[in-house]
């Protein structure tokens, strides 16, 4: 059995960039994942980023690895914003960084995380245990998958979590409904009627809601109104992006995460629009309240404005979203699970990103009911890597 100083769990946006500053200052870490395996693995083929351009990058502490310039190095013309990023050129731009800021990573996936009297230890799938006084979990959103109740009792390939979906092609020629308005529903849509599947949309909201994130030219006078930022135009956009910290300092703990829960809701990038409006059937204003298995295929109970009806498909795609919930993190031992304070589902952790357990911090999605929903995307990786680094000194 090995021991380290410092071990951090999961080597997506979050987990490179925070080894990129660490390797920068000096500072001995263990970097256990495989590089951008969700995103690889899961997120659809064709997939583009809702985040713009500038807010699509890695973190080192220098901010010379940007996307700007993998772009530059290999000739591809840069626009900030206005300029949709494709998963493709995204992983392949995380590949350049993780080359150059970071190195390499072990590609072992946690299986149990215990403390002991030194301070952690760590079994892996595909690499020896390990001893740490240090651990950063890093591990992303996937744990945290909702699927709602009424959908719960149908198995697989019947019904999936929207980031299940990867290899599309296989859907050509069946009928699947979505659930949900959000960036994941929306695409995930656009998508599957591009690869040949009759597609609908079951939409609680009146309306679909589209963001329109493109800069183009503004007055001064409409900059100062409307800031942009790492998660859209005005200054509330400004202070969520830019400040977690006081955010985390300034609101009590239940409108924080009233706040994460309902701000930045469902909506789909300007650019989707044409992909998914008269493409695909949008059902707005209802709701599924029952769903059963039959024949191979799956019977959905669906009410809406003109009472309820019956909606036959082949397949049903959850896309609903994410809930912080420790619980759900199956690798915690029993004890250290306990013994982690919480706000509800979530942990509690400082202004440093710990935990109630010395020695244990927590980033990513799982931090946003502390810092705001900026944690729930990539962008948040800036402020995160930085105070780890000046707290693991």
């Amino acid at each position: 059995m090995s021991v380290g100083n410092t071990v951090i769990v999961g080597a997506g946006p979050y987990g490179l960039s925070i080894a990129a500053h660490l390797k920068a200052a000096g500072i001995p870490y263990h970097l256990y994942g495989t590089p951008l395996e969700s995103w690889r693995k899961f997120m659809p083929v064709g997939m583009v980023l809702k985040s713009e351009r500038f807010a699509s990058n890695l973190w080192d502490p220098n901010v010379r690895f940007t996307l700007e310039r993998h772009l530059a190095e290999h000739r591809i013309p840069y626009q900030p914003a206005g300029d949709p990023l494709s998963l493709a050129d995204f992983l392949s731009y995380a590949e350049w960084f993780r080359e150059r800021a970071v190195g390499e990573s072990i590609d072992a996936k946690v299986t149990s995380l215990r403390r002991t009297g030194a301070g952690f230890l760590l079994d892996f799938e595909g690499a020896p245990s390990l001893e740490a006084q240090r651990v950063v979990l890093a591990t992303g959103h996937m744990a945290f998958r909702v699927i709602p109740e009424e959908l719960a009792s149908l198995p697989e390939p019947l019904c999936y979590h929207s980031a299940k979906i990867h290899d599309l092609s296989g859907f050509a020629g069946r009928d699947v409904t979505l659930i949900g308005a959000g960036q994941s529903a929306l695409e995930t849509a656009a998508l599957l009627a591009e690869a040949g599947a009759r597609v609908r949309l079951i939409i609680r909201e009146s309306q679909v809601r589209w963001n329109d994130t493109r800069n183009g030219h503004r007055s001064l006078a409409h900059k100062i109104r409307n800031p942009e930022s790492g998660l859209g135009f005005g200054w509330e956009s400004f202070v969520v992006s830019e400040m977690p910290q006081w955010f985390r300092r300034l609101l009590p703990v239940d409108l924080r995460h009233r706040y994460v829960a309902k701000t930045w809701g469902p909506s789909g990038a300007y650019w989707l629009r044409q992909r998914v409006e008269g493409r695909v059937e949008i059902l707005l204003n209802c709701k599924v309240r029952q769903a059963k298995a039959e024949q191979g295929r799956v019977c959905l109970e669906v009410q809406g404005p003109d009472g309820t009806k019956t909606v036959w498909t082949d397949h049903v795609i959850a896309a609903t979203g994410y809930k912080v919930d420790l619980d759900r993190l199956g690798y915690l031992g029993p004890d250290l699970k306990q013994s982690i304070a919480r706000e509800g589902s979530a942990p509690v952790l400082d202004s440093q990103f710990e935990t109630s357990v010395p020695g244990l911090f927590i980033v990513g999605m799982a931090s946003a009911p502390t810092f705001g929903p900026v944690m729930r995307f990539m962008f948040g990786a800036k402020h995160v890597a930085p105070v780890l680094t000046r707290r693991l000194r």
